[in-house]
């Protein structure tokens, strides 16, 4: 338990003051020795900072609270700390759009201490008190007092006076024992060791304090909706080079061409957030004004509420030119943008709205958080999303989506090899579209599309067969081993016997063999590869843009790395994982798919909401009934493309309903849905990078799926 006194005086020597024994006598060490020195001390900042985690979330907390509801962001500070209060506050409107009265940085000494010391400025509590009172604080707003010391009594006056007011206090100090950190709510102190120099707290806890300062005001304008995705997006440019980078913003998150960024950017006087808004819901720069203001600013909530239409926001005339170029077909970096208005976003809701108990589903998401661990274990990397009652609970990412040949963090947006879901997310709609528009029935037999396949017995294996896994075709054979590429591998199936015992209908056997013929059979009933076919019929009516076959080069740094493959002698990385579907080119029934969290998450709301979502229909709501009906019980319960939850284990947990379907993909994912509770449950992780032989993605599916059900609060 941290002590705080008052009266301590002299007698207490802040740790920030304790002299380095490492660092005896470096006035006399070589140059490269004291640099050497100085950046090891420098390795001890971020895990002192990790341990003040939950303290710094707590902070975070305080001030979204504060500005969310019209409060004010005080930062108090002497010398360097002051300094760097000020620094923070200064970066808050030109990065996030925050108005300047609502960032207000006091420093003792006032303006002639930001660019010259000025110490015995710091010594008043009464300064202190009186310029903080000068705002005329309240309980709206949060006030943090940043000292190494932790009882500069500039700050401790300031800080007293903001807890007679009532305000939010937050104190981020080098010492917890010190009166400063007796007057907040919440106390800071990353202890970093004594500085490489005894007492120049510019040092070290200069640079933690920083650093913690970044962490709180940044989470919170994220939380508070003020950059999309992880875009900057809240800004203004005011000079050439935000303007190219408003440019940059922009065509990443919309994919528009560059004249018709500039035409909304001129529109929208500039402002990135209502250009955004003009650009991808297709209203006016007035009407994108009008959004952000009833969402207080967050970019998400104001695109949701422009999707959907504000009466007090429409406006009667026609669109603007920016907007109206919106509505043409565009080519974006992954896949081309259907000319039709954009599906409408996915809303984003709380755990209440959805019905769950927030603190349970908190846990739920802490399972996986435990398991990925630092992202050196068995899990890298993992991005989990909960929906129910169609709100979107998540994105939450954890660990490394490359831990090799670079280093680079998961985020919300990863984009994952999806491997085995691509039975279910491409295939398996193919087919039931298909067989919806009287292209074939489920029952008819296979050689009627692929007449070579009839041989050794094989007539009688039907369309159904292979999607229940009913057919007697084995489970998996390593075609590329054998050297074969594209149609050979048809060719090669082709050709097998079935195996004696093994007749259709009279055991489960998952097969890849028999998506890679569903492949086979809606290419040549539509001419279309299923890469071609899924895209037009299933992604992009969805808005599932960042889901594709053959990702291309340029998205490669947002994508998971899966294994490494001693055949290539390289990760792989951008490419499909599956060695069968490389030598399919990439493009196959069974694997090849690309795809985040998000995207996966508007596919399962399509199937929670009976074939469609939104003003978009993929299949009719028969046919979702037909396709997640027990087809077969034998060993395995299968449905059409999906399994049923198991009677012994089931990747889905032990508590969803015996309605629930799902899938799950070699390379670490799974998607559940489970219409009893109108709920979805997505988990996906590149445990592959680590090795295929491990298990822990195994135990880990099913666990984060019971917690999740757990959760579940009220209907």
């Amino acid at each position: 338990m941290r002590m705080n006194n008052r009266n301590l005086g002299e007698t207490f020597v802040p740790r920030t003051e304790n002299s380095n024994p490492l660092t005896r006598d470096i006035d006399t060490w070589p140059l490269r020795k004291i640099l050497e020195v100085m950046n090891c001390e420098d390795h001890r900042i971020a895990p002192a900072i990790a341990r003040e985690i939950p303290r710094i979330q707590e902070a975070v907390e305080m001030v979204v609270e504060c500005l969310s509801k019209g409060g004010r962001l005080f930062y108090i500070g002497a010398g360097t700390s002051g300094r760097l209060g000020i620094l923070d506050a200064a970066e808050l409107n030109p990065t996030f759009g925050l108005p300047k009265d609502k960032a207000i940085a006091i420093i003792s000494g006032g303006k002639e201490a930001v660019f010259s010391a000025i110490e015995g400025a710091e010594d008043s509590e009464g300064d202190g008190k009186q310029a903080l009172l000068s705002y005329d604080p309240g309980p709206r707003d949060a006030v943090v007092g940043i000292t190494a010391s932790g009882k500069t009594p500039f700050v401790l006056g300031a800080m007293e006076a903001a807890r007679s007011c009532g305000c939010k206090t937050i104190a981020i100090v080098g010492d917890p024992r010190g009166p400063v950190a007796g007057s907040a709510q919440v106390t800071i102190s990353p202890d970093v060791g004594p500085e490489v120099i005894t007492g120049s707290t510019r040092l070290k806890n200069g640079t933690a304090q920083k650093m913690v300062l970044n962490m709180i005001s940044t989470a919170a304008m994220i939380r508070l909706g003020r950059t999309y995705s992880n875009l900057m997006a809240g800004t203004s440019p005011t000079n050439l080079k935000l303007s190219s980078r408003a440019r940059r913003i922009l065509r990443e998150a919309t994919r528009r061409e560059p004249e018709q960024l500039q035409a909304a950017l001129e529109q929208a006087d500039g402002e990135i957030a209502p250009a955004l808004i003009m650009l991808t819901a297709e209203v006016s720069a007035d009407e994108a004004r009008c959004a952000l203001e009833r969402a207080s600013g967050s970019i998400r909530e104001a695109l949701r509420l422009a999707m959907e239409g504000i009466p007090e926001c429409r406006e009667s005339h026609e669109p603007a030119p920016a907007v109206e170029a919106a509505g043409k077909t565009l080519h974006g970096e992954f896949c081309e943008r259907p000319s039709a208005k954009p599906q409408a976003g996915l809303y984003f809701g709380t755990p209440e709205e959805a019905g769950f108990s927030a603190k349970r589903l908190e846990r739920a998401f802490r399972v996986v958080s435990q398991a990925v661990g630092d992202g050196q274990g068995p899990i890298p990397g993992a991005v989990a999303v909960v929906i129910r009652h169609n709100a979107v609970i998540g994105p939450r990412a954890w660990g490394w989506a490359v831990r090799t040949p670079e280093r680079i963090p998961v985020t919300p947006d990863t984009i994952f090899d999806m491997a085995s879901l691509t039975k279910v997310m491409a295939a398996t709609p193919s087919v039931l579209i298909l067989c919806e528009r009287g292209k074939f029935r489920l029952d008819d037999p296979v050689a009627i599309f692929i007449p070579e396949f009839g041989a050794h017995g094989k007539d009688a294996i039907t369309i159904r067969h292979l999607l229940t896994h009913t057919s007697g075709l084995p489970d998996h054979i390593k075609f590329w081993k054998e050297g074969l590429r594209g149609k050979q591998i048809v060719d090669k199936i082709c050709s097998l016997e079935i195996a004696e015992g093994r007749r259709p209908g009279k055991q489960v056997i998952y097969s890849d063999l028999g998506f890679i013929l569903l492949g086979e059979i809606v290419q040549r009933v539509t001419g279309m590869d299923i890469k071609q076919f899924a895209e037009e019929e299933v992604f992009r009516p969805l808005g599932m843009y960042d889901t594709c076959f053959l990702p291309p080069e340029s998205l490669k740094h947002r994508i998971a790395a899966t294994e490494y493959r001693e055949d290539f002698a390289r990760v792989m990385w951008g490419e499909v994982h599956d060695e069968n579907a490389h030598a399919l080119r990439g493009i196959a029934g069974h694997a090849g798919l690309f795809s985040t969290a998000l995207d996966t998450a508007k596919y399962a709301l399509m199937w929670l909401n009976n074939g469609r979502w939104g003003d978009t229909r993929i299949l009719g709501k028969s046919t979702v009934s037909a396709a997640t009906k027990e087809q077969a019980n034998l060993e395995e319960r299968r449905c059409l493309g999906w399994m049923l939850k198991s009677k012994t284990f089931s990747s889905g947990g032990d508590f969803l309903s015996d309605m629930a379907y799902g899938h799950t993909g070699f390379t670490g994912t799974s998607l559940w849905c489970d219409p009893a509770y109108d709920l979805a449950v997505i988990l996906l992780t590149n445990r592959v990078h680590a090795g295929r032989e491990g298990n822990a993605h195994i135990r880990l599916r099913a666990t984060f799926a019971n917690a999740v059900a757990a959760a579940i609060d009220r209907d």
